[in-house]
Formats: structure tokens, sequence, C-alpha cells
């Protein structure tokens, strides 16, 4: 865990936070994830006061009073229901208290059906913070907005053929669906329609049963992004982070079963932009490399992403660094500081 996410200020807030609403207006509650991305790239207490005031002046809500308890034998009745998030977060804070944060994630994601794309990944994203964080209301809250806002892209019982690869799926979707477009201003709104459109299943394939699927995913993401530029495409690499940083949590065989409703929603969240066919990673990787600023490093980028307010600047920053450390690309580095206004170049 990055020791900086138990720095005193920053769980502060995130107990203040409690007192406002998950959601307002069908947006989600980007404060405590920025919080924790800011606190993650060294912020410090004064900054992260200085971000939250912010926040709460320009976009705080009053969470809605708990009308109604939510029980070990009610909670599953929660799925999906808008309505029960605060009351299934407090059963979830006080579950985990008792049992341990692990153990609860291990039985929500086992019975549960395992929706990433739910919030347009902000649920998912949400909960990986929390974790990093070792804060337990937090964990709660996502965990809460992956039942209660609950988006399962349900790819059916038929028999699928495998794609050979996470690119060769992608361009099994595009040759088919490039260029469709699903109209409506939200990501989610997107996905609900990708998830009626009857050709998105006819096409799909089953996720590839490659190695490391999931590091796979990831560098299809980011090269997808850095090709697009585009909103959708940024939440699916911080929603794919949010992925590693969950599944880590979790007993191998339960990881397993879980994969193929991330490749769904990662199809899902790729055909909502139109399906764009990707480029060659070679290509891509070239042209991310002669686009850096040679001044730019980590750092820089850091600077300008803690002294920001936008929050999405905040966790595509964080999360393009963490997962450079992980499996070093120029492309994160690129795509974070184009992000963050350092790079002005359009690709």
């Amino acid at each position: 865990m990055n020791q900086r996410l138990r720095e005193p200020t920053l769980h502060r807030l995130l107990d203040a936070n409690a007192r406002y609403a998950d959601d307002n207006k069908g947006l989600t509650n980007h404060c405590p994830m920025a919080l924790c991305a800011l606190a993650g790239m060294g912020a410090q207490p004064a900054r992260l006061q200085e971000f939250f005031d912010t926040w709460q002046h320009r976009s705080a809500v009053p969470a809605r009073p708990v009308l109604k308890a939510v029980g070990r034998d009610t909670w599953l009745a929660c799925i999906g229901d808008a309505s029960a998030v605060s009351a299934l977060r407090e059963y979830f804070e006080e579950w985990i208290w008792s049992a341990g944060a692990d153990a609860v994630l291990e039985q929500v994601l086992g019975r549960i059906p395992f929706a990433p794309a739910s919030g347009a990944f902000h649920a998912l994203i949400r909960l990986a913070y929390g974790l990093e964080a070792q804060h337990l209301s937090e964990i709660a809250a996502g965990l809460a907005a992956l039942v209660c806002g609950n988006l399962h892209i349900d790819a059916g019982s038929h028999q699928r053929i495998p794609a050979a690869s996470v690119n060769q799926g992608l361009a099994i979707l595009s040759r088919v669906l490039h260029g469709t477009v699903f109209t409506g201003s939200l990501i989610v709104t997107r996905l609900r329609a990708v998830a009626g459109y009857p050709l998105f299943y006819a096409v799909l394939p089953a996720a590839p049963m490659q190695p490391q699927l999931l590091d796979a995913m990831a560098r299809a993401a980011i090269s997808l992004y850095w090709q697009t530029n585009n909103f959708t495409a940024l939440h699916i690499v911080t929603g794919l982070h949010a992925a590693r940083r969950v599944l880590s949590h979790l007993p191998e065989a339960l990881v397993q079963r879980l994969l193929p409703d991330l490749w769904v929603a990662v199809c899902a969240a790729y055909v909502s932009i139109g399906a764009p066919p990707l480029a060659a990673s070679d290509a891509i990787s070239d042209d991310a490399e002669t686009l850096i600023d040679n001044a730019d490093t980590w750092q820089d980028l850091f600077t300008t992403a803690i002294a920001s307010d936008d929050d999405h600047v905040i966790k595509m920053v964080y999360t393009c660094y963490c997962e450079n450390l992980r499996a070093p690309s120029p492309l994160y580095l690129a795509a974070a500081a184009r992000r963050a206004g350092r790079m002005f170049q359009m690709h």
C-alpha cells in the first residue's frame, strides 16, 4: 500500500465526506477518489483540505437519510436500488468492522452480478481507492455503489468463441460496429444503450484465454486512450487499474470467475465510443515517445495534478504513474502529460 494514503488529514476528510451524497443528479461523488489520488502523489495536508473545501462549496449535496435498515438477510434485495445506497453503505461498514474487508469483498463480489461498468466504472474505482487507503467507510461506499448502481452487461449463456487476444477481440467488434453512434450525454447512458443493442451480442467474442488477461486489457486501454483522447477511454484506463487493485484482494478462483464480466464491460465501453480500429501498438508507442517533453518527469506531472481541481486530471495522472510502475510504457507518461495540459499536440 502507498503509505501516503495513511495520511491523517486524508482519513479525516474521507470521514467528513460521508455526510454528503454519493451521487448528485446522476453523477458520481468524485471527491474521495480525488483526495486519495492527491495523497498518493504526495499532496500536503493543506492542499487536501483546500481541494475538499473547493469541492464542498461547488458540488456537495447532503446525504439522504437512511429510511430503512439493511441486514444480512436483505442486502441482496438492494441490487439495482439506488435509493438504498446509504443504508447499504452503513450495513457494509458494520460488516467490514466485524469480518474484515477481504472477507466481505469476497462474499459480496461472489454473490452479486459483477458489474465493473457500474457508475461509468466509478463504483469500482472508489472501492479500489478505499482498499488502498484502508478506509472502511470508503470500502463500504464502493461496494454499495457496485450493488445499488449495478450495471451488469450480461453476455448470455450461449457458447461464444474466445478471441485469440484482447486486440483481436476488439478488432472483431470494430469490423462490424466501427462508427456506430450511441447517444446520451452520460457515459452510463451510452453503456446502457450498448447493453440493449442486439448486434453487440451477436458480434461479441468470449474473453481471450491468454495468460495475464488483465495486463493485456490495460495495454489495449492505454493505447486506445492515447489514440482517441476519448473521455470514456480514460475511464476504461482508470477502471482497469481499479480492477487490478480490487481483484488482488480476492481468491484466484473468484478472480477467474469475474474476469469474463470485466472483459464484457470493457468491450461495451469500447463499442460505446464507436469501436475505433486500434493502430499497431509499436506505431502508437513511437508516436508517444516523439511527443514527450523531455523536461516533464512524473514529479513535474504530480506538481501539475496536485494543483488541479479537475478530479479526472488528478486520477488519470496517478493511475498512469501506478500502471507505468508495473508495466513501463511511454504511453503512460505521454497520456498523463496530455491530460494534465503539459502537452498540447493531439494525435
